[in-house]
């Protein structure tokens, strides 16, 4: 459990399934040595292929490290990424008990057959799929290498961080970490095809941060906090890795963090970003980091009543307008979202949103936002439990009011970040859980939902329990969704844990 608080959110997935939801209601830093900057604010190395991670392989034509899996085309560039595909080889794997041991054919994609071993309607455990089975690997790359939190690597994912999800290809990106968990600022991609993590990219080398006074976080970087405090003009600030005195720690890259639900991945630019803090992000093309200080203003200081630079809430991709669209700050205020382009490299101020967020999780349905709060924070004038709609289009909110069985008493009402909420496109039925006092005993246990959006219904529904693997967690942020590839609910419970399925019937 982390010390930290609040980052921001992501819709789990952009919907590459449209479907109708009824509405009612309606910066870049000084350059270091041998960079220039680039035409967007962001550094770029002599070659133009941005900062190299320590550890990494450059190739001949300066286009960086190469990812697991990735194909670089004759002109530097990097190949579309394959679509989703099912190995065809013989071998089936195993199941014992609940634990899957996937088989692979001889390019390591997992067999169409082993994956009909697994059985439905029920939770299964995949083997040797915990992120931390990376570790060896990042040391091997970084020799010397040690994350400075506590946590290490599982950190990446348990601190208070979420995933960017390429739905239509079954795989996500965790980056993460932060607070006193993990100085670990790699990017790490998990590909259902294959079962298992890769390295996107390398963490920053923790030998090049030698007697930098770090506090009780390694979120900050208090090089760059002291150069943004003596330089107030310029656009440093210690969410990066800006170092003078020590060039080699000066890679441009993001420090860690915690990304609740702020990481998302971007299919029209194939980049993964997040708006926690600055506007952030990584092409998977180019292989590096491009930052954005928010309306283009060196120096602002973040404020909890306009949202602005928040921390823990949401990042979504609108392939509509070309923008990002970041919000809300979840800290009970009614904060403003705020939304950057892409093209044009605009900032706008978007819609004031309800309060109470911060106990609510999102998912994105077509072209609308559909939030549901815990019940038990609503205030007690207001309708519970409900769903919360946001027309991207039209830039207005709705309310869908559900009817159940639940008792405003039993309700938990104490601060609580573990909302579990995803949406399942066949059922067109969300699945939640929260806590709640169901036998009226005080103990407020995890219970799960299937909320009905044309019957404006929330029924317990225990056939999606998680309760044979230690149950929901209270960070999981959007680490729960469904994909469309397999049929299934997915689960990234812990980094150090095996990744869970649910094949649906």
């Amino acid at each position: 459990m982390t010390t930290g608080r609040l980052s921001r959110r992501l819709s789990p997935w952009i919907l590459f399934v449209s479907l109708s939801l009824v509405v009612a209601g309606c910066d870049s830093s000084d350059p270091s040595p041998g960079e220039q900057p680039s035409p967007d604010g962001g550094t770029t190395s002599p070659d133009g292929g941005g900062p190299q991670p320590d550890g990494g392989t450059t190739s001949p034509d300066g286009g960086g490290p190469q990812p697991d899996g990735g194909t670089t085309s004759p002109d530097g560039g990097q190949q579309p990424p394959p679509e989703f595909t099912w190995g065809h080889g013989t071998e089936t794997g195993t199941l014992v008990g609940n634990v899957w041991t996937p088989g692979r054919d001889a390019t390591g994609l997992v067999n169409e057959v082993s994956w009909a071993l697994v059985p439905k309607d029920r939770w299964i455990e995949v083997a040797g799929t915990p992120l931390t089975t990376l570790d060896a690997e990042v040391k091997a790359a970084l020799p010397g290498f040690r994350d400075l939190g506590s946590q290490g690597i599982a950190g990446v994912i348990n601190a208070y961080s979420g995933v960017a999800l390429d739905g239509p290809r079954a795989r996500w990106w965790a980056f993460g970490g932060g607070h006193a968990d993990s100085s670990n600022n790699g990017i790490y991609r998990f590909d259902m095809a294959k079962m298992r993590w890769s390295i996107e990219q390398l963490p920053d080398h923790s030998a090049n941060w030698a007697e930098v006074p770090w506090g009780n976080t390694y979120s900050s970087y208090p090089p760059a906090s002291e150069y943004a405090r003596l330089h107030p003009d310029s656009d440093v600030t210690g969410d990066e890795f800006f170092d003078p005195a020590r060039p080699a720690a000066s890679t441009g890259n993001p420090t860690a963090r915690h990304t609740y639900n702020g990481l998302v991945y971007n299919p029209d630019l194939d980049e993964v970003a997040f708006g926690v803090r600055r506007m952030w992000r990584y092409s998977l093309t180019t292989r590096k980091w491009t930052r954005h200080n928010p309306f283009n203003t060196p120096g602002a200081s973040y404020n909890g009543e306009t949202g602005y630079g928040g921390a823990a809430g949401w990042t979504f991709w609108d392939e509509v307008a070309g923008r990002y669209v970041f919000g809300p700050t979840e800290n009970g205020n009614y904060s403003r979202w705020w939304s950057f382009g892409t093209a044009d490299k605009s900032w706008k101020w978007e819609v004031i949103t309800p309060p109470t967020w911060f106990f609510a999780q999102m998912a994105r349905v077509g072209r609308t936002l559909v939030s549901f709060p815990a019940p038990g924070h609503e205030e007690s004038h207001v309708h519970f439990p409900r769903l919360i709609t946001y027309d991207l289009d039209t830039t207005k909110w709705g309310e869908l009011k559900l009817t159940s069985d639940l008792v405003r008493a039993r309700c938990y009402p104490e601060y609580f970040e573990g909302q579990v909420f995803a949406y399942v496109p066949p059922l067109n039925r969300y699945i939640a859980a929260f806590r709640y006092d169901r036998d009226g005993d005080g103990s407020f246990e995890y219970r799960t939902y299937e909320v009905d959006p044309v019957a404006l219904t929330l029924r317990e529904a225990p056939e999606y329990e998680a309760g044979a693997f230690g149950g929901w967690h209270e960070l999981v942020k959007n680490r729960f969704f469904y994909l469309a590839t397999h049929h299934a609910l997915v689960y990234v419970r812990r980094g150090e844990e095996n990744l869970r399925v649910f094949r649906l019937p």
